[in-house]
């Protein structure tokens, strides 16, 4: 039997899987701390940051168990190296190409003095800035052994950012068809682009091509998510799981105030998508414990290790395009930033979750709130646009979806449910439409010529000379210059040799 759908699982207890999670967001954060930061306020933040580790995570004695059994702890393992295979940084298969950008990234961490700037055409600095934590811990493993196997750091660093997420999901705790079925879901999990791309646009999508993008909006399937942006992805999945996982919790407050500031560095989104449901569950635990249950020692320490992260991030984003997803933006061509009509908003949210949420609304159970809350990001986000090509809705979807795939695993793999089963026929029958989606990645990325990563060339060099704004920005005389290393060779001055 699944127990796994049996017990609340809001209220997981501090275990050795929560550990594991938190170590691996946290690892870049401590790179980036030391490597791109004043000493001095390294060590503040470190200090800051071990404070948040320990009062989140060593307040309670830790359960150091495992809860799966070996042949699932295999078929997980099995699952997760085979689908980081696909994934673009390791280069093992087809990359999409936005990992030529990518791997620019990748090649000016590992070449490049730390903090990695370059010099605009009027002689400006640029700092790298954005979605960088994916990348430093396979940069640090290229700048010390050389970048011949960088590749196979890429791939290790993800396949062990996708077990964690795979072994933090309610999956069945015992190899069966069960498990089979809900790593199918998690894999494949994705929205009906095959039949909004068919009433949008009257035709036949063209296999193996991208789905997503068949009106000016788009909420990417996680195949989709780890093969085009891991940077971006795993800190999202990761974190959204450990906050359902412990909503209910004693400590929860304790372990947001830490989560949130460690995935900064990962990518700004992370944390803007986290804030919802973690303020749900604040407000949960204030409703119940009243105003003495906030930690204040451990927001003092968050916001001591966030202020200099958030003022780097922060550096000349008035460059980024924001606006409203009605409106065209002005000067940028891309197909991605045209307005949004009614008729294709109200398409785009029913093929993407709103029958299938409307299907399984009936039998969630528990967290009902938290489920209404994915819903209503949902529902809005596409109404707002921020980036070049709308990155607040391909990332702070992430979190709502992993929600959605949560109410799947658990009302869908609950034996408990015969009942139902006609109903929930309906639900299956969505998903697997959906998953032509991933599909389509999968196949693309297998079947399409492979090519090796270049770090030849930086950024600026693969952006025409100057990165885009949400990748670098200038530092001028911005306070943040106090946190950061003194700048020593922009990236085009230093020697490569790949």
């Amino acid at each position: 039997m699944n127990t796994a759908t049996r017990h609340d699982w809001t209220r997981h207890p501090i275990d050795g899987l929560t550990v594991l999670g938190f170590a691996y967001i946290a690892l870049p954060n401590l790179i980036f701390m030391f490597g791109w930061l004043r000493w001095p306020v390294a060590l503040v933040l470190c200090a800051a940051l071990l404070h948040l580790l320990f009062r989140a995570l060593a307040v309670r004695p830790i359960a150091w168990h495992w809860k799966y059994s070996r042949a699932t702890t295999l078929v997980l393992l099995a699952s997760a190296v085979a689908w980081a295979a696909f994934g673009g940084g390791s280069h093992f298969m087809y990359a999409n190409p936005d990992w030529d950008v990518r791997d620019a990234v990748l090649g000016d961490l590992i070449f490049a003095d730390w903090p990695v700037h370059y010099l605009s055409a009027d002689g400006a600095r640029l700092v790298l800035r954005s979605a960088i934590g994916y990348f430093l811990p396979p940069a640090m493993f290229g700048r010390i052994f050389g970048t011949a196997h960088v590749d196979i750091a890429v791939y290790l660093w993800t396949a062990t950012g996708v077990l964690i997420f795979l072994a933090l999901l309610p999956l069945p705790r015992h190899a069966g068809w069960r498990l089979a079925l809900g790593l199918w879901l998690a894999v494949f999990f994705s929205g009906m682009d095959f039949v909004g791309q068919l009433i949008a646009t009257e035709s036949l999508p063209q296999f193996p091509l991208r789905l997503e993008w068949w009106v000016p909006l788009s909420y990417p399937s996680l195949a989709n998510q780890l093969l085009w942006a891991p940077n971006h992805s795993l800190p999202l999945w990761m974190g959204t799981l450990l906050v359902l996982r412990h909503l209910h919790s004693p400590d929860f407050l304790r372990m947001a105030a830490a989560l949130l500031p460690l995935t900064l560095i990962w990518t700004p989104f992370a944390a803007l998508g986290l804030a919802p449901f973690c303020l749900l569950g604040a407000v949960k635990a204030v409703r119940q414990s009243g105003w003495r249950c906030i930690p204040y020692d451990s927001v003092v320490s968050a916001a001591i290790f966030s202020a200099p992260l958030i003022m780097f991030l922060l550096l000349d984003a008035g460059r980024i395009h924001a606006g409203i997803a009605t409106n065209v933006a002005d000067g940028v061509p891309s197909y991605t930033l045209q307005a949004a009509s009614l008729h294709s908003y109200l398409l785009f949210i029913a093929c993407e979750f709103l029958f299938l949420a409307l299907v399984l609304a009936p039998h969630v159970r528990q967290s009902r709130d938290v489920f209404g809350l994915a819903l209503l990001i949902l529902v809005g986000l596409p109404l707002l646009r921020f980036g070049p090509s709308n990155d607040v809705l391909l990332r702070l979807s992430a979190p709502p979806l992993i929600v959605l795939l949560v109410v799947c695993l658990q009302t869908l793999l609950d034996p408990g449910r015969q009942q139902t089963r006609s109903t929930l026929l309906l639900a299956w029958l969505f998903l697997a439409i959906g998953a032509h989606t991933a599909f389509n990645e999968f196949w693309r990325a297998a079947t399409y010529t492979r090519a090796p990563a270049d770090y030849r060339h930086t950024l600026a060099e693969k952006q025409d000379g100057r990165p885009a704004a949400h990748y670098a920005a200038q530092i001028g005389t911005s306070a943040a210059g106090i946190w950061l290393k003194p700048l020593a060779r922009p990236a085009s001055d230093t020697q490569r040799n790949p």
